[in-house]
């Protein structure tokens, strides 16, 4: 291996998709984030994907109705990952963070932005559910950890994660100057 092959390698951006909803997981994911080791050319794309109102919700007979459905859902979704952004850049800024929400089915975005990305790696947090509701309400980690064209780490939530605080590192830089 020749010295120009392992500096093109070295300078290869880590693409990291870090999939959030808005369930309880969010915390967990947070603190694998900012408690990771990331290469220093890391990019974390932080995706949330925004599930179509299908036609037998009740109200989908009232287009003003539905599209005022949908662009709440986007809203809230794109404070959702600004806010997951800044929880995640007030402790690791060293790393370049991006945001974006998709409209589609959770497992078929995040996939599909894998592909596209060409990412290596796919941080999604697990709900912890199982028997009949699993089997009800599906599995999105699953799915994507079946499927996926790169690693994934599936983060899960805790036992009584509500009541505990994720930990934060102190960034390198403050520690350094104290």
């Amino acid at each position: 291996m020749s010295i120009d092959s392992v500096n093109k390698t070295s300078s290869k951006r880590y693409t990291v998709i870090v999939a959030v909803d808005e369930s309880e997981a969010i915390a967990p994911i947070v603190d694998f984030v900012i408690n990771h080791k990331w290469q220093e050319n890391t990019h974390i794309r932080i995706l949330h994907a925004v599930q179509p109102i299908t036609m037998d919700h009740p109200m989908a007979t009232y287009p003003q109705f539905m599209e005022s459905l949908e662009q709440d859902a986007r809203s809230y979704a794109e404070k959702l990952v600004a806010k997951v952004k800044s929880d995640i850049q007030t402790v690791i800024p060293e790393y370049k963070i991006t945001t974006e929400v998709v409209a589609g089915q959770p497992a078929e975005v995040i996939l599909d932005m894998a592909k596209m990305l060409e990412a290596e790696l796919i941080v999604i947090g697990s709900h912890g559910r199982s028997g009949m509701t699993r089997f009800m309400l599906g599995s999105v980690s699953g799915v994507v950890a079946s499927h996926a064209p790169c690693n994934v780490m599936i983060v899960k939530m805790r036992k009584h994660a509500k009541e505990k605080k994720p930990e934060t590192r102190i960034p390198a830089t403050t520690a350094q100057n104290t």
